[in-house]
């Protein structure tokens, strides 16, 4: 029953987040803040929508209420605090996370189901998981920066200011090492194959001029050696894996 409560409020504020709640709407709370009237018609709506699912499910409690108005508050804080901050994907990703843990703790003092809580907790902290979170960790930035040093005696001859986007490069990469460590963890080895080529069409289509042959070198050299450090750490962490079993 808690996990069904759990996944109908997730349901709920998904549905008039991202689907419901006009685009207006959002630029007012960012524009205005905590004079915004949507933001207050957000978190009341959002409130209710967890009181009366509570209800269905629990049932009534001295304790619901209580809940329902400390959750009106935060919703009504946590969005105008947001619109104080620098437009970022971090700060946004990090605020609907942090929305969607308030409800999920909502839903938990209610039921009264701490020890699902406890159980989460040491499945996050087993050996394999905290494996598999290392080896996305160190996809990410720490092999951007062992590229970025790798790459170091290559960069000045092919670095044109203004030809490419600010970061775009790390970011793709950083999306093409993740995709490809799941396909290492999957044994999905023909799925490598087809993120390279796809990579390869978009990116190399374009360097085919003789003036080009260094960049399209340079970018070709980056991609194999993010590729090999991929595959190297999916392995590693497969190995990692059977070890444990």
């Amino acid at each position: 029953m808690e996990m069904q409560f759990l996944l109908a409020i997730w349901l709920a504020y998904v549905l008039l987040e991202f689907f419901i709640w006009p685009q207006h709407c959002r630029q007012q709370v960012e524009q205005q803040k905590f004079i915004a009237t949507c933001l207050y018609w957000r978190a009341l709506l959002l409130s209710l929508g967890f009181t009366l699912l509570a209800l269905y499910f629990v049932g009534a409690s001295s304790l619901l209420f209580g809940l329902s108005l400390v959750l009106l508050l935060v919703l009504i804080v946590l969005p105008a605090w947001l619109a104080y901050l620098p437009p970022s994907t971090f700060y946004y990703l990090f605020f609907q996370a942090l929305q969607f843990a308030i409800l999920g703790i909502a839903v938990v003092a209610l039921s009264d189901a701490w020890q699902g809580l406890g159980f989460l907790f040491g499945t996050l902290i087993q050996p394999k998981v905290m494996l598999l979170v290392l080896a996305y960790l160190l996809i990410l930035n720490p092999c951007s920066r062992v590229l970025a040093l790798a790459l170091r005696p290559w960069s000045p001859s092919v670095q044109q200011a203004g030809l490419y986007l600010p970061m775009a490069g790390k970011a793709i990469g950083m999306v093409e090492r993740s995709l490809i460590l799941t396909c290492v963890l999957l044994d999905q080895s023909a799925a490598i194959g087809f993120i390279i080529a796809a990579k390869s069409i978009f990116r190399f289509g374009d360097l085919t001029g003789q003036s080009e042959r260094k960049l399209t070198e340079y970018v070709l050299l980056g991609t194999l050696l993010s590729v090999a450090m991929s595959v190297f750490i999916g392995l590693a962490a497969r190995a990692g894996f059977a070890a444990l079993s």
